[in-house]
């Protein structure tokens, strides 16, 4: 039976008043910082429960906008993102790039490059080890590759197979449902790429972040399970090893109906064909399993 790892994403991302990842646009000067008790919660519920339920084995993203550019990076949370990577969890680079009409800045080249070179030259002054990517809200552009690749951000967990919001921008093929190097559009198959992509999980029917994908607060357990069971009959008809992320947030660790079910569905993986994984080994198991999977599907 091929074998499914899971890394779990949890993202930290502040509170907005306009919820889908929507309400990041530039700051105004009535802007109040994010709420710091309530965010020094989350990050120390997040960072507690992924050391005691999975052995640290999670990503958290470290959320920058133009509403928050350099909020998350600042004391008291530099501290505690060293907090969370002393506790075995991978930091991510996780920009929103929110402009006030509901599109997103993902669709300027020239802006990320600012922000991630920015970031990241923030991030090491700090002392930072971030080493993965998420997008804000799965978008994407054809540089990012490149970008991701020179800053040293090898993981990057954006994809959402099939998805398409065309004023995001959001268009990922379905074909990223199996976790491989990251590509620009176009290039073939075997082109290098140094940026290692791990997508949400996917049940590789529909296209709704309501019904389809691992997605914690959008879905039920039972809708959670049925997805993990899809993606388990797929993975014994084809014999390839699965890598994929579950998602999940810093908002919804610290409700217990979201907690309870964040904990419920991961020990689902672990009792029905699945392995919580680090991502920073993540890579390397997968292809080490590929590898196998290979060797065992040729003919003697």
């Amino acid at each position: 039976m091929a074998t499914i790892r899971v890394v779990w994403l949890i993202d930290a991302d502040p509170p907005s008043e306009i919820g889908g990842g929507r309400g990041f646009y530039p700051a105004t000067g009535a802007t109040a910082p994010p709420d710091q008790a309530l965010m020094i919660r989350r990050i120390e519920t997040m960072r507690d429960i992924a050391r005691a339920e999975v052995d640290g084995k999670a990503v958290a993203t470290v959320h920058t906008s133009p509403r928050y550019r350099d909020d998350l990076f600042a004391e008291p949370y530099r501290a505690l993102w060293l907090d969370c990577a002393a506790a075995g969890l991978t930091l991510a680079l996780h920009p929103h790039e929110d402009r006030a009409d509901g599109s997103t800045m993902y669709d300027d080249a020239a802006h990320m490059e600012r922000v991630i070179t920015e970031r990241m030259a923030r991030a090491r002054a700090l002392g930072l080890p971030l080493t993965a990517f998420r997008s804000g809200t799965f978008a994407f552009n054809p540089a990012l590759p490149r970008m991701l690749a020179r800053e040293g951000l090898l993981l990057d967990l954006s994809a959402a197979p099939g998805l398409a919001i065309a004023d995001r921008p959001v268009d990922w093929p379905r074909t990223t449902a199996l976790a491989g190097p990251l590509r620009l559009p176009g290039e073939p198959a075997g082109a290098p790429s140094d940026v290692f992509e791990v997508p949400i999980g996917w049940d590789g029917m529909g296209t709704s972040l309501d019904a389809n994908y691992l997605f914690c607060e959008r879905l039920t357990l039972e809708r959670l399970v049925a997805i993990w069971a899809a993606m388990r009959t797929a993975a014994e008809a084809d014999g390839r090893p699965r890598l994929v992320n579950f998602l999940a947030h810093g908002f919804g660790l610290d409700v217990a109906q979201w907690r309870e079910q964040s904990l419920r569905f991961l020990d689902h993986v672990r009792r029905n064909g699945g392995e919580i994984v680090c991502a920073r080994q993540a890579r390397a198991m997968h292809e080490a399993a590929l590898a196998r999977s290979a060797t065992a599907m040729t003919p003697a």
